[in-house]
């Protein structure tokens, strides 16, 4: 039968020193307890920091704005090839189809050029429409809150910076830059 094995995570409080106190440590715990370390490996804060939006976010769909809107940044634009659709990368890590209508109000809203929409606010709220079958359904509308150029007269947010917005969340299908075409 295996023996038990735990992995601990061990701080040491100011003033210590690390190494010193951590081996007599261990020295006391195998020689008073019978407790022997296997593996040790130091980590450092910034390690153990993730980025969780890859973990809370996905595609908004109309039960995400079932309680209220969603105002967010757009951080990148890419063509979904399954659907033929834009994709806009939002600065809450959370994904939009731009499907035709919604598409075609950020393109009278910013242009034609998907890299003019990336820093623009937008907000997303629960709609509706009617199909062809006469049912109601429910539907994410979207709304351009910054101006085409930026200059927010109205009280509205200007702009961001492209340059200056966090960057989108690595997708799996995303290809590896580290390797070279030849």
């Amino acid at each position: 039968m295996p023996r038990p094995a735990f992995t601990l995570h061990v701080q040491a409080e100011p003033g210590v020193d690390v190494i010193r106190s951590l081996r007599a440590w261990l020295k006391v715990g195998l020689r008073t307890f019978g407790l022997r370390c296997v593996s040790i490996e130091e980590v450092t804060q910034e390690d153990e920091m993730v980025d969780m939006r890859k973990y809370t976010s996905g595609l908004i769909t109309p039960d995400e704005v079932r309680d209220g809107p969603i105002e967010a940044r757009i951080v990148s634009v890419y063509i979904s090839e399954k659907h033929n659709v834009p994709v806009l990368e939002l600065d809450t890590g959370d994904q939009f189809f731009a499907w035709p209508s919604n598409g075609k109000k950020l393109a009278r809203a910013y242009g034609y050029n998907s890299d003019d929409w990336i820093g623009h606010q937008i907000r997303l709220e629960l709609g509706t429409y009617t199909d062809k079958d006469g049912n109601t359904k429910d539907t994410v509308n979207l709304t351009a809150v910054s101006s085409r150029d930026g200059n927010a007269g109205n009280g509205a947010p200007q702009r961001v910076d492209p340059d200056k917005l966090p960057a989108p969340m690595k997708r799996e299908d995303d290809l590896d830059d580290s390797i070279p075409f030849n």
